[in-house]
Order: C-alpha cells, then sequence, then structure tokens
C-alpha cells in the first residue's frame, strides 16, 4: 500500500473510531431506550405508534405520532446501536487491511532490492512530479525577494538567464543538461547569534535520493583576490554554524588557479549526493 492510501486509511480509520466513541456516550445518555420496541401502522394523516409495555409481553401502549419524544428517543437508540454495530465492524475490516498490507512505496521497494539493482527516482513518475512541485514552489519563495544586486547578473545561460561568473554559467548549464532539478540563489535564512540574515547559495539542488533533501553548491571564482578569500572562509563558517556541513550539506567548488574551470568536481557531487545512479 503506497504511503497516501495508508495514511487515508488510518485517517479513516479514526474518523470511524471517533464516531463510535460519540455515538456511544449518546447511546449511553438515552439508557435502555434501545430495549424498547416500536410497532407502527400508515395512517392517512401520518404514521402511528406503539410501544411495547414490557419485552416479552405482547402489549402495547399507543404513544401518538412520530413527532412524540419517546419515539423520536427509541428511534434514534435503535440507529445508535446498529450503526455503532456496523462501525465496530468497518473498524475491524479496516484494521486487518493495515495489519496485512506492506508499504509499496518507492523507498520501501527500493530498499529491499539487492545493491545492485537499487536506483534514485530520477525519471520516475513520482520523482518528475516531486520535482516540478519542488521547483515551482521553490521558485514562486524566491520572487518573494528583490533580487540582489542585479546589475551584477551578467553571464547568460542556456535557458536565458543570467548568472554572475562564467564559472556559475558552466555549473548551471551542466545541471540543466544533465536534467537534475535546482535554483539559483535560493534564499536561505541564517542565524548568526541573535541576528537571522540571508544567504543566497549559488546552487540549491533537490537530491534524487528521496526527492527531500537539498544540497547547496558554492562555486568560488576569485580565490586569488585577498577580500575574496576572506568573504570564503566567513561563508564556510556561517554554514557551518547553521548546522550545513561542508563535503555534506554544502560543497564549494573553485576556479582553476590559472582561471579555467574543471567540472570533474560537479560531477562527483553529483553522483555522491544528488543522483548515485549518474554515470556521467
Amino acid at each position: 500500500m503506497r504511503k497516501s492510501a495508508r495514511i487515508e486509511l488510518l485517517t479513516y480509520t479514526n474518523e470511524l473510531r471517533r464516531l463510535v466513541s460519540d455515538q456511544s456516550r449518546r447511546l449511553h445518555k438515552l439508557g435502555a431506550y434501545n430495549l424498547k420496541k416500536l410497532k407502527s401502522y400508515t395512517h392517512k394523516n401520518g404514521s402511528r405508534y406503539y410501544k411495547l409495555l414490557e419485552p416479552g409481553s405482547s402489549k402495547y401502549v399507543y404513544l401518538g405520532t412520530e413527532s412524540n419524544p419517546e419515539v423520536v428517543k427509541i428511534k434514534e437508540a435503535h440507529y445508535l446501536e446498529r450503526s455503532i454495530a456496523e462501525l465496530t465492524r468497518e473498524i475491524s475490516l479496516m484494521e486487518n487491511v493495515l495489519s496485512l498490507s506492506k508499504d509499496v512505496s518507492y523507498e520501501s521497494i527500493n530498499s529491499d532490492l539487492p545493491k545492485s539493482y537499487r536506483g534514485s527516482l530520477h525519471n520516475t513518475e513520482s520523482g518528475v512530479a516531486a520535482a516540478r512541485q519542488w521547483k515551482e514552489s521553490m521558485e514562486t519563495y524566491k520572487k518573494s525577494f528583490p533580487p540582489y544586486r542585479p546589475e551584477e547578473l551578467t553571464v547568460l545561460t542556456r535557458d536565458g538567464s543570467y548568472v554572475r561568473s562564467r564559472g556559475e554559467g558552466l555549473i548551471y548549464n551542466y545541471l540543466l543538461e544533465i536534467g537534475v532539478t535546482f535554483v539559483y540563489e535560493l534564499p536561505l535564512r541564517i542565524r548568526i547569534g541573535n541576528k537571522e540574515s540571508l544567504m543566497l547559495p549559488d546552487f540549491t539542488i533537490l537530491s534524487e535520493i528521496d526527492y527531500k533533501t537539498v544540497i547547496f553548491i558554492e562555486h568560488q571564482g576569485m580565490m586569488s583576490t585577498p577580500a575574496y578569500r576572506e568573504k570564503f572562509k566567513e561563508s564556510v563558517y556561517k554554514y557551518w554554524i547553521n548546522n550545513y556541513i561542508p563535503e555534506k550539506d554544502v560543497y564549494f567548488t573553485f576556479d582553476l588557479p590559472n582561471g579555467g574551470f574543471d567540472d570533474t568536481p560537479v560531477r562527483n557531487i553529483i553522483y555522491r549526493a544528488v543522483r548515485p545512479a549518474a554515470t556521467g
């Protein structure tokens, strides 16, 4: 049984239990009305009711129409008694289904496979849907913030977006090419002491291992500049103090000392933390 279906079934079963509890309390308040029996006959002005005088007796007492309070209570008590019995039977059936069902989510089945056959959710229907939903949600969230120094966004990418450096552009285009889900400069709230502020990770990437975890890639392109190096050290500290651990939650890539760019580290990050089944 898929997780969503199991949750719905549990919710339904708990609702039945709540109904049984409520109806049992109401039946208790009615006393012994569920033991009383009614007899009715059709009259031109509506039904007429008689109440059995005593259990086991054949004598009935005339009560009148269905508006008679005692008629109403007897009817309600008999309804509640039948309803509680049916609800209890339904609960028993649901509990039996839940006890016999097995989680058939992707995660469960995938984890049961021998290691050689395990994969990620990449390109599965559920994975694509989860990625699309996450992307739409995060892009909407990003739009709630004013763009940071938009005049510095000068490097055009393949999808028509702009980034701040050639290295970022190469990473951006590579992520597009392999089809992972990411958002460029998605605002991240952090806290240093009692002060809250925002960081703008270059790339926030949705992991295809569970489509819940995200990792960050921060690209450093000006390490030859002392001020830039100090800013990099400060960035590492900010991530660390907010429990985003380097090489686990956040990864740093660099331009080469000669100004070139090697995409091997980015590929390794994807292989390790985003798409373990990736081969390229």
